[in-house]
């Protein structure tokens, strides 16, 4: 392993070239030391990769200017990303021993070593030095749409831009720009299927005042997602604890509350999903939705009374279903008027008036055109 540490030594003198060839031989030849037990361990390693990855950028990045033709955006953002990756693991390493002039270790008051940093005061300048550069990367790689690499790119910026040390080197972002950032790093992972990190940077964001771009359209789809493999795996209590802390950051968003209602009625049934359905309602009287699953439930009530009392004839039946008919007809009535392509609300509709109509032969429910 030794001999490891002794070929990160020999790169890291090559690493302060500015030769590109030279770089990328030193990022290639120093893959194995990042996997090596003894070398990954060592600050060195980590800053050496850094170092070259982070020069590499700024040579081609130059080179970009005179000659914009020739320039290589994706490698450009690989050597960006890749060594701010290392950085990020080089600095808690970046701890070295002082020591005495006899070789002891100097202590602090408590006993403890003293400790002192080589490299980080260099590191951290790179990186607050190139977060712009990492933004540009973010949107290079939305563009063409590789949606993990803008990702990646727009977490990076927006941890970097919320760090002490960005704020202690004068680097201070307002609200307004890290949100959007945290937003667009959302929507880049909604797009990549990444629903977890989508709703949770989305929250980020949202919570930071961000309110454009249907922000909230994406959340709520991110978070349905989510609920959907919970509901799948059958966590539906785990599911349950998702929502309400949803609706606790957007206590008016009728669709959580419709999601919610969607997760009682797998659990426990209509009678416990009925009124998340009628708050979805209350909270957004234009959500088409939410009537048609008060509705929807209320019509399963009055098939679960058929199912249960087979010999009954159907005028024994009509007392017991008109009532929750009568509480259905306008809720669909209603959901059709707001969104007609509302999904089976006009099936169950005209399924409840042919049986009132044509076999109760009761003409008030004919509809009224």
């Amino acid at each position: 392993a030794s001999a490891q540490m002794s070929l990160v030594k020999d790169l890291a003198k090559k690493a302060a070239s500015n030769n590109p060839m030279e770089l990328v031989e030193v990022l290639q030849n120093i893959e194995p030391a990042l996997t090596n037990p003894e070398s990954a361990g060592d600050v060195l390693t980590w800053y050496t990769a850094g170092k070259a990855a982070f020069t590499l950028y700024d040579e081609m990045y130059k080179a970009s200017l005179l000659q914009p033709d020739a320039a290589d955006p994706e490698m450009m953002g690989a050597a960006l990303m890749s060594g701010y990756e290392y950085f990020i693991k080089a600095l808690p390493l970046d701890s070295v021993p002082e020591l005495n002039k006899d070789g002891s270790f100097k202590l602090n008051k408590d006993g403890s070593k003293k400790v002192k940093t080589k490299f980080s005061k260099e590191i951290l300048g790179n990186l607050t030095g190139h977060i712009n550069d990492i933004a540009r990367v973010g949107n290079a790689c939305m563009d063409s749409e590789k949606w993990d690499l803008a990702a990646a790119a727009y977490g990076y910026f927006a941890d970097m831009a919320n760090s002490s040390y960005a704020q202690s080197s004068g680097l201070v972002y307002p609200d307004s720009t890290i949100s959007e950032i945290r937003f667009l790093q959302g929507y880049s992972q909604y797009n990549n299927k990444d629903f977890a990190g989508a709703y949770e940077n989305c929250s980020k964001a949202f919570k930071m005042g961000y309110n454009r771009n249907n922000i909230s359209g994406y959340m709520t789809s991110a978070l349905a997602n989510l609920v959907q493999d919970m509901l799948d795996n059958k966590e539906y209590s785990k599911a349950m604890n998702f929502i309400d802390n949803a609706i606790s950051s957007d206590p008016n968003n009728a669709i959580l509350y419709d999601i919610k209602g969607f997760t009682a009625e797998l659990q426990e049934g209509v009678d416990a999903a009925i009124p998340y359905y009628q708050k979805a309602i209350s909270v957004d009287p234009t959500y088409a939705n939410g009537y048609s699953d008060a509705a929807r439930c209320l019509v399963l009530k009055a098939k679960e009374i058929e199912d249960n009392n087979p010999n009954l004839t159907n005028n024994q039946l009509l007392p017991l279903v008109q009532p929750l008919y009568d509480q259905a007809i306008p809720l669909l009535e209603k959901a059709l008027e707001l969104n007609p392509d509302v999904p089976n609300a006009q099936t169950l509709l005209d399924n409840i008036r042919y049986w009132l109509v044509e076999v109760m032969h009761l003409k008030q429910y004919e509809p009224k055109n």
